[in-house]
């Protein structure tokens, strides 16, 4: 039996497919502990018929089990629903109130601390983001309209925590600044990769993967594929990697894109892809699961990012596991993994021009920057190998050491 029980809080369903990084983060939490550590989640479910909410759930991820807890039914994962999922959420947990059997709470957005504001267990959380984001104009994030109130609520609630881990270092340091005298609670954790799910195959299976792609979207066999993951929304900008691809074509005119995820431009990228007469090359191919994404990139040529702001961004990571070189937008923490010339490149200037001439550089040395290049990059963002003081700080908030 476990010595040390944890649950998280946050609106995900790890059994189910909904986009984000985040949602990642916490199936590696969940899969990933020790045999001492037992992780719960109360989160909100997918399929309430074999998730049904208001009840605890035994759920397998193939490393390990978990027990859930949805409080709410998360009905179209793909779409912004009129109520904000926080909001969603929040309500959820004050109608259900679940008996949570653990000796310690995480978070990994702030607002649902407020439910439990008065439990008395240690309380750990992640900052998945610098939050000064919601001073940039391209934010899409809700608190971006109130930025002041977010900090407000974000300085009350987060003394109250006993560890705080973000997967930016420029938010630690900002942390630190503002909280100096607790400034021994925040620390610095990378995302990762599961190399269970994400690494290279030979050169035959590889071969195997690619045919079968280009017999379902009728690509070229010869056709360079490039490849994007992420929710369709004004953070990833997939219009600006739309409008980047177009330039990309005027010079290798048989490239195909794959954009995998969903999200509230849609419609809009669509309109963009008929007005730039590139809808023949590209594929929309909506939310897939992990195992579905980690054959398309070990299929294709290139990984592209042209997101606005992130985090520690795991398709990232995930991409370069499976061998595949990047061309990323300087984002978050991008530059500790994409080497320049080594294994793809960085984009200083975030334009359509920009990020199409590193596609084309990049193409021309893709032999060069493909496999051992990626791999390596990635070999310590692990989740056994990250994940080590997160678990360990559990066993000592949980008084198991």
């Amino acid at each position: 039996m476990p010595d040390c029980n944890v649950c998280i809080i946050y609106p995900a369903d790890p059994m189910g497919v909904i986009p984000g990084g985040i949602d990642t983060f916490i199936r590696g939490i969940l899969r990933w502990p020790p045999e001492d550590i037992a992780v719960s989640l109360v989160g909100v479910t997918t399929d309430a018929v074999n998730r049904p909410v208001g009840k605890w759930t035994d759920c397998d991820l193939g490393r390990r089990k978990y027990r859930f807890f949805p409080v709410a039914e998360l009905k179209n994962p793909e779409s912004r629903g009129k109520i904000p999922l926080s909001v969603l959420f929040t309500t959820g947990l004050l109608r259900y109130r679940p008996v949570i059997d653990a000796q310690v709470l995480e978070f990994h957005r702030l607002e649902p601390m407020l439910v439990y504001l008065f439990d008395s267990r240690p309380k750990t959380a992640f900052v998945h983001q610098n939050m000064q984001v919601l001073n940039n104009p391209d934010s899409d994030i809700l608190w971006s309209k109130f930025p002041s109130l977010y900090f407000k609520i974000e300085s009350f609630l987060i003394r109250r925590l006993r560890s705080i881990y973000s997967v930016r270092e420029d938010a630690v340091e900002m942390y630190k600044s503002k909280h100096p005298d607790i400034k021994d609670r925040f620390a610095f954790v990378p995302t990762w990769m599961d190399p269970d799910i994400f690494y290279p195959v030979d050169e035959a299976e590889t071969k195997k993967l690619r045919q079968k792609i280009c017999r379902q979207w009728e690509f070229d066999e010869s056709s360079e594929i490039l490849v994007t993951v992420g929710r369709l929304d004004s953070q990833k900008d997939p219009v600006l990697l739309a409008q980047a691809f177009k330039l990309l074509l005027d010079k290798r005119p048989s490239t195909s894109l794959i954009y995998i995820g969903d999200g509230i431009l849609r419609v809009e990228l669509l309109a963009c892809l008929e007005q730039l007469a590139i809808s023949q090359n590209v594929v929309l191919a909506g939310l897939l699961s992990a195992s579905e994404i980690s054959n398309i990139l070990r299929a294709s040529d290139l990984f592209v990012l042209s997101s606005a702001y992130e985090g520690m961004p795991m398709c990232v990571l995930e991409a370069l596991g499976s061998g595949l070189p990047v061309v990323t937008t300087d984002v978050g923490e991008v530059k500790r993994v994409v080497l320049h010339n080594k294994n793809g490149e960085v984009v200083e200037n975030r334009t359509a021009t920009a990020i199409s001439d590193a596609m084309d550089r990049t193409l021309s040395n893709i032999k060069q920057y493909a496999g051992l290049p990626c791999t390596d990059a990635v070999k310590h963002y692990t989740p056994g190998y990250v994940l080590a003081p997160v678990y360990e700080n559990y066993r000592k908030l949980a008084g198991c050491l």
